[in-house]
């Protein structure tokens, strides 16, 4: 099997800085959007948050929960396109932290597509609010519907 050349261009890393209620964020070119984020929260420690963003990003994967199925339909949205809006939450499922985000996106004909963000490669820059939240959020299955929801008890 026949390996491939890492890129000659360096990836760098998001930035960050804190403010008041949370940090602002940007993510760098190259960079996976819901791997870069999870890290973030994980080497930080923030215990529940929400998300807001706007940047662009390339080969994206949106998600619906199909209520009937129990499970989530795929899309894949292949070349680059702007983020209009991307928004969540973070929570912990068993332990880890878990980025569930929603995102729209358009593409040269302004043409929107939304969903469950699953994956995204960050085309240009990623700039994202982080809203920290004090006092850990944890998500729990549900078995009936199949997912996972926020445990406020």
């Amino acid at each position: 099997m026949k390996r491939s050349r890492p890129s000659r261009k360096p990836i760098r890393s998001m930035q960050a800085r804190k403010v008041a209620g949370g940090y602002l964020l940007r993510l760098e070119r190259g960079e996976e959007v819901r791997e870069a984020l999870t890290a973030f929260v994980a080497q930080r420690r923030i215990p529940c948050g929400l998300l807001q963003g706007i940047g662009a990003v390339r080969n994206v994967t949106l998600g619906y929960f199909d209520l009937r199925l129990k499970r989530y339909r795929t899309t894949r949205i292949a070349g680059t396109v702007e983020v209009v809006s991307l928004m969540g939450n973070i929570a912990y499922t068993e332990g880890v932290p878990y980025i569930h985000a929603h995102i729209m996106v358009a593409g040269p004909r302004h043409t929107v597509h939304g969903g469950h963000l699953f994956d995204a490669t960050v085309a240009i820059t990623l700039e994202v609010y982080l809203k920290v939240i004090r006092g850990r959020l944890n998500r729990v299955n549900d078995p009936k519907m199949g997912f996972n929801f926020w445990d406020l008890s």
